[in-house]
């Protein structure tokens, strides 16, 4: 899945990333646009003053889950982007492990919802259950207050006033 400013630049554009695996197929389209080897990477991190083993960096393109964040800072200041860019990267990749639904696109039609529906549900809990005690709590209210005719002699009702 790419997205318009990638197709304009042709570097990868991390915002699209609705998924875990999303996100770690655009880094390996960023490493392919990069052009270098794993071991390139490595030495550009570092000299960007990270740490990051060619082994990690190619572990992390083989696995569907995200990867640290230190570690993507690394990679995306390894594959030559600044610090900007870089950023940009972390900022998705904390969207995506918080669960944080992406923003729409301003001129996109379509909007895929992720984890929207936990948070949706968490919500509709806890309104539901503060109704719930809210309602109980207003009827045990009105039936204490409720005096109720019987058969009782005046002389007992006025002592009970």
């Amino acid at each position: 899945m790419s997205t318009r400013s990638e197709e304009q630049s042709g570097r990868p554009d991390p915002a699209a990333a609705h998924t875990d695996a999303e996100f770690v197929a655009a880094l390996q389209r960023l490493k392919a646009w990069s052009g270098r080897s794993y071991r390139d990477i490595q030495s550009h991190a570092q000299r960007a003053g990270h740490h990051l083993p060619y082994s990690t960096a190619a572990g992390m393109l083989r696995r569907q889950t995200l990867p640290r964040g230190e570690v993507v800072t690394a990679f995306v200041r390894g594959c030559g982007l600044d610090e900007q860019a870089a950023a940009a990267w972390s900022a998705v990749r904390k969207r995506l492990d918080m669960g944080v639904p992406q923003e729409p696109e301003p001129d996109s039609a379509r909007t895929r919802p992720r984890r929207r529906w936990r948070a949706a549900a968490v919500a509709a809990a806890a309104t539901m259950a503060a109704a719930l005690v809210i309602a109980t709590n207003v009827h045990q209210t009105e039936t204490e207050d409720v005096v109720v005719p019987s058969d009782v002699p005046a002389q007992h009702v006025q002592m009970l006033d």
